[in-house]
Order: C-alpha cells, then sequence, then structure tokens
C-alpha cells in the first residue's frame, strides 16, 4: 500500500469516526418516532440500527425506505423552524416535545408552548394575521389602564396574537402619573389603522373630549375596529363619540353617576369588572382593563390561551363581566 493510498484510507476512516461521533452526540428526537410515519399520523418507534442526522438531532426509522423518503425530502419530514420552539422563537425545541399540525413536525421549549400552539397553531405559523391593537395615550393618561391591557395583548399567544402601539395626537412625549414620560409609537395622522382600539382613563380625558380631531379619529377608527375597549372614565370619551347609545357600560365607581348624567341613552352597569355589547367594551376602574382584555383574549383566541396568559402574568383570578347578548340579525 503507497503513502498516498494509505493517506487517503486514513482520511475515510477519520471522517468515519468524525461522523459517528457526531452522530451518537445529537439527541433523538421525537422519542424516537419514526417521523415519516408521524407525518403520516402513526406512532412507530424507529430502529436504532436505522438512524440519520439531520440539524441537531437524531432519527430513528422504523424501514430503510422510510428512511430514503426522509433522505430526499428532509424539509417535509424533519422538524420544523430548525428545531426551535414553535411558539417562542428563539428558545430550543426539547426533543421529547414535539406535536403534528397539517403534516409537520413542531418542537417546544416547554408544555405551556405545546398547548399554546395545539389550542391556535395558526396564530404560530402565520394563518392567522395578527391583530393590530391601538393604545390611545395623552397627558395625564392613567398608567395601569393603559399598561394594563398592553400586556395582556402583548403577552397574548406567547406575543404572536397581537401587534400593540400607543397612538397620540402628535409623537411629542406625554407624562403619565406625573413621573412617566410615554413617546408615542404613531400619531394620529399616521397611526395604522387597528382591530382593537383601546381607551384608558385618566385626569387628561377632559382634553380628548374637548379636541374635535381627536374625536373625529376616534370615530372613524373605532368604526373600522373589530373592538373598541374604554378603560375607567375612558366610557366618557366612548360616550362623547355616541359610541356608548343604546348599549350597556360601566365605569369607575367613582364616575358611575357622572356617566349616567353623560350617557342619557345608556344604561350604566355598577358591581361588575366589564361590560361586554359586542364591538364596544367597557372595563370598570384601573385594573379592570385587565380582566376585560382578557375576556377578549378568551372570546377571540379560547379559554385555554387567555388561562395561559393570565398564568404568565400571574393573575389569579379574572372578575367577572357582563356580556349582552347580541341581537338577532335585523333587531336592535
Amino acid at each position: 500500500m503507497n503513502r498516498r493510498y494509505r493517506s487517503l484510507v486514513a482520511g475515510l476512516v477519520l471522517a468515519l469516526l468524525a461522523w459517528s461521533a457526531g452522530a451518537a452526540e445529537a439527541p433523538t428526537v421525537l422519542s424516537g418516532f419514526d417521523p415519516v410515519l408521524l407525518v403520516e399520523g402513526k406512532e412507530v418507534k424507529g430502529s436504532e440500527e436505522l438512524s440519520e442526522v439531520e440539524g441537531r438531532f437524531r432519527y430513528l426509522f422504523a424501514t430503510p425506505e422510510n428512511r430514503d423518503r426522509f433522505r430526499a425530502d428532509p424539509e417535509r419530514f424533519a422538524v420544523q423552524n430548525d428545531g426551535q420552539c414553535a411558539a417562542m422563537p428563539g428558545v430550543p425545541g426539547s426533543p421529547e416535545l414535539f406535536t403534528v399540525h397539517a403534516g409537520k413536525l413542531y418542537l417546544f421549549g416547554g408544555e405551556s408552548c405545546r398547548r399554546a400552539f395545539e389550542a391556535t397553531p395558526g396564530l404560530f405559523i402565520g394563518e392567522i394575521p395578527r391583530r393590530k391593537v391601538a393604545i390611545l395615550v395623552f397627558e395625564g393618561v392613567e398608567l395601569l389602564d393603559l399598561a394594563g391591557p398592553g400586556e395582556v395583548f402583548a403577552a397574548a399567544g406567547h406575543g404572536a396574537a397581537f401587534e400593540v402601539y400607543t397612538v397620540a395626537a402628535t409623537r411629542e412625549p406625554v407624562v403619565s402619573q406625573g413621573f412617566l414620560e410615554i413617546k408615542p409609537r404613531f400619531a394620529i395622522a399616521d397611526a395604522p389603522p387597528p382591530d382593537l382600539l383601546v381607551v384608558p382613563g385618566g385626569v387628561g380625558v377632559r382634553s380628548l373630549v374637548e379636541s374635535p380631531e381627536m374625536m373625529a379619529w376616534i370615530r372613524a377608527t373605532a368604526a373600522r375596529a373589530e373592538v373598541v375597549l374604554s378603560v375607567c372614565n375612558g366610557a366618557f370619551v366612548l360616550a362623547e363619540a355616541g359610541l356608548l347609545d343604546g348599549l350597556e357600560a360601566t365605569t369607575h365607581g367613582s364616575s358611575i353617576e357622572g356617566l349616567r348624567r353623560r350617557a342619557s341613552r345608556t344604561r350604566v352597569v355598577e358591581g361588575v369588572r366589564f361590560v361586554d355589547n359586542g364591538r364596544v367594551v367597557t372595563a370598570a376602574g384601573v385594573s379592570a382593563g385587565i380582566d376585560a382584555s382578557l375576556h377578549l383574549l378568551a372570546r377571540l383566541f379560547g379559554e385555554t390561551e387567555a388561562q395561559r396568559t393570565a398564568r404568565y402574568l400571574e393573575v389569579l383570578g379574572r372578575g367577572e363581566g357582563r356580556v349582552v347578548p347580541v341581537p338577532a340579525a335585523g333587531g336592535r
């Protein structure tokens, strides 16, 4: 055996050893189930003798034919997202936490991620577009009125359900609670039309009511939005816009009588955390905005996602609200 041939053989041996070491180090994914059969809805364990390394995982197969199918089309049969968590991109998926959706295999970083994905998979693979949530801010806005709903919607679906942004009369900073400066992301002149409009309360509500430009924007935006949510005395803004006429509504306990005087065509309800009229939802004072937002999340994406988000926020329970029956088509 000449020197050149010996060098070639040695190189091949080293390469084989390196490949074998890599295969041994790569964790077995999908609990050892054959990925080709999993995609077809069958849970059949693969053989250690029939394996293939793809990416950072080792796959086992029940037959040589299935291994050949995997080799021919790994994009179809390997786990998606390069093995990252399907609900939280950037987080490594566990090789033992998986699910099959629409003929694709997905991994998850934790059990809560898997539950969230299985409840509404469309949120995480682009089948359901993210809804836009505009939160109105103004000088003197109540901090928790805006932060509570903002936190709920931003956390929903592990951040995949909503795009949340602030809107004000201009992009100039406004101050909340006398100490927190907020720089609005958009002005009313350039804000994207939202699916959900949140109108918080605060000591500056009067400035909204007395501004023809702001009221015109609120009316026009509400007419296109799927839902309008007021928190606390933000209900007075909806009343001024004519959005509470013929509906039920609530507000902060200290403002109930004032809203009754201001909104004579509205049945003002006290003692509930929120009132849901369908397109218009009003929340009681301050922290009640969290309850109303979780209620909306359950309405839009299901109770499972609302409970998961509440657990993430460590909200101990969701307060009771009033859901007004929607009239039949053609009715009042």
